[in-house]
């Protein structure tokens, strides 16, 4: 009796194995699954599409987020999925956000910042950034400035001609993660919002409430995003209407992390974080 007991016991647990197994991510119908690289990366966290250069640069965390391990690296991937070179450019500790300006990449870490020349695939400084705790996304306007968000700090900095410095601190940041940028405004994903603030005067406000915790954010027009959520959901929201599941992979225990955006072909490409691979889907927004 014990035997068939046993027995029984074990085939329950491979049943219920196989049926995990089985569960399948949630696809909208406005969004088409392309392609999946290899698990070839190392805690990817975001992805930065990159018109110039046809290609994809991609965040290795190759650690944990706040290990100051020198493990970092940033790879560089071709826009269907083919690895170009794994290790394009090391020396970093736990890389995050990208953004680029002219012929350089700057990518968060940790607490500083990441100055890459492109062509010739080197580092050539960093930014160290007095009070921060935990530098996340980056994003860059026209004229070279470059706005850092640090979740932990609550607080959005500015680089600009070589000087860091505080730009935005209040309590309605509450988490700052994923940002862009659309015309004069700067749109900040938190805990639980999405907040507009001009460039300009630095004036503030609510915009989209309710939104769940934020990591990566693209937005599509002054009233339309899609945003991540780190855990395996990415959402489509327009501002005053109901917003839109487009993805969930939380099933497979796949992440979604700071996705890159293509606005060309309306595709974008999701770090899966701890599964290691970018993931591609065309949406149809």
């Amino acid at each position: 009796m014990k035997n068939i007991f046993t027995t029984g016991l074990l085939l329950l647990a491979i049943i219920s194995q196989l049926a995990a197994q089985e569960e399948k991510a949630f696809i909208h119908e406005n969004v088409k699954a392309l392609w999946k690289s290899a698990s070839i990366f190392k805690t990817p966290e975001s992805v930065y599409y990159c018109k110039k250069q046809n290609a994809l640069f991609v965040s290795n965390i190759n650690g944990k987020p706040l290990e100051k391990d020198n493990n970092g690296f940033i790879s560089k991937l071709s826009l269907d999925g083919n690895l170009i070179k794994l290790e394009w450019v090391k020396g970093l500790h736990a890389p995050k956000g990208i953004g680029i300006y002219k012929e350089r990449l700057f990518v968060t870490d940790i607490d500083r910042i990441a100055e890459i020349d492109i062509k010739s695939e080197k580092i050539i400084q960093f930014y160290n950034v007095p009070g921060a705790k935990f530098l996340n996304d980056i994003v860059v306007d026209v004229s070279g400035r470059i706005f850092i968000s640090d979740m932990q700090a609550n607080t959005i900095y500015l680089l600009y001609n070589g000087v860091v410095s505080k730009w935005l601190e209040h309590e309605d940041l509450k988490g700052p993660n994923g940002l862009d940028i659309f015309k004069e405004f700067i749109y900040i994903g938190t805990q639980d919002k999405i907040v507009r603030a001009d460039k300009n005067n630095k004036m503030h406000s609510d915009y989209i409430l309710n939104t769940g915790g934020i990591d990566g954010l693209t937005c599509l027009a002054d009233d339309e995003f899609i945003y991540s959520d780190w855990s395996g959901n990415i959402y489509y929201t327009k501002l005053g209407e109901e917003t839109e599941k487009l993805l969930d992979t939380t099933p497979q225990k796949i992440n979604a992390a700071d996705f890159g955006y293509n606005p060309e072909s309306k595709v974008i490409y999701v770090p899966t974080f701890y599964d290691n691979r970018v993931m591609a889907y065309k949406i149809k927004y």
